[in-house]
């Protein structure tokens, strides 16, 4: 592999990293894009379309149960979990960004430990959620994958 001018973190960067570090970045792209996409549900509110729809939003609102001492309602735990969920997405992919000039086998590491989260969401995403939460993982995946392909072959040699 030919060898690129630039030296970051003491180590020269051949070709193979540098692909691999452009998907790792694009990756962190996606989580953050993500985080700030989801984080519109927060703003937009839910318009009930029949009479089954308002009595469903009206419970999950109004209805609360204790929950270890804390009275809550569902609204109330899918809020929350919304909230936590933007802030992993914007938080990972962060310091995803931060850590991506860092030398190349902590960028590659790095990349698996996305891959394999990525995977799992994916896997819960295909149950559980709609085309656009499933999209933005698939992508993420499948840039975080091209990073740690292209920077184990820059390991490699």
């Amino acid at each position: 592999m030919a060898i690129i001018g630039n030296v970051v973190g003491g180590e020269t960067h051949r070709m193979g990293d540098k692909w691999g570090r452009r998907f790792f970045k694009a990756g962190a792209v996606v989580l953050v894009l993500f985080g700030i996409v989801h984080s519109l549900s927060l703003v937009e509110k839910i318009v009930p379309a029949n009479d089954t729809e308002r009595q469903l939003l009206d419970l999950m609102t109004s209805y609360k149960f204790n929950l270890a001492g804390s009275m809550r309602s569902m609204d109330d735990l899918l809020r929350g979990f919304s909230i936590c969920f933007i802030v992993g997405l914007v938080g990972l992919g962060g310091l995803d960004l931060t850590l991506a000039g860092e030398r190349t086998e902590l960028v590659r590491r790095l990349a698996l430990i996305n891959v394999l989260w990525l995977g799992a969401m994916t896997a819960v995403s295909l149950r559980y959620f709609f085309i656009a939460p499933t999209s933005f993982f698939v992508a993420g995946l499948l840039f975080f994958l091209a990073a740690w392909v292209r920077l184990r072959a820059s390991c490699a040699s």
